[in-house]
């Protein structure tokens, strides 16, 4: 199933994506691989120590919103960034879908969907 809207919610572990409309939803969870191995492997400019993006990982969430017309990206810390800037790259198609990346730590499903209806619904009135 594609739908016009998706949302993503990711971290540096775990994605979770829905497709959606207003009343029904398409849900897909990956993994990344290496969970275990990815702990702080570089040091970022701040001074702190910042694991390196998993590619794979990214382009198993990045099949998983194949066909979406919009794209709410949204999670803790910097993954959603990096993720929202390795489509832009990698798959410029859904890179160009991207309408926001927004902070989110750890909502219920029905928070990150309830929250990404909103967003839609407003950005819709407003084109």
């Amino acid at each position: 199933m594609s739908h016009y809207h998706a949302v993503v919610w990711i971290d540096h572990q775990k994605a979770t994506a829905w497709h959606f409309t207003p009343t029904e939803q398409e849900e897909t969870v990956v993994h990344a691989k290496d969970q275990h191995q990815r702990v702080h492997s570089r040091k970022s400019t701040h001074g702190g120590h910042k694991s390196s993006a998993d590619h794979h990982f990214f382009d198993d969430v990045a099949k998983a919103l194949n066909g979406a017309h919009e794209i709410l990206v949204i999670g803790p810390a910097q993954t959603k960034q990096e993720f929202a800037g390795y489509l832009r790259d990698k798959f410029p198609q859904l890179g160009k879908s991207i309408v926001a990346v927004e902070n989110a730590d750890h909502p219920s499903d029905a928070q990150v969907l309830a929250f990404a209806r909103k967003h839609f619904l407003a950005l819709d009135r407003m084109q």
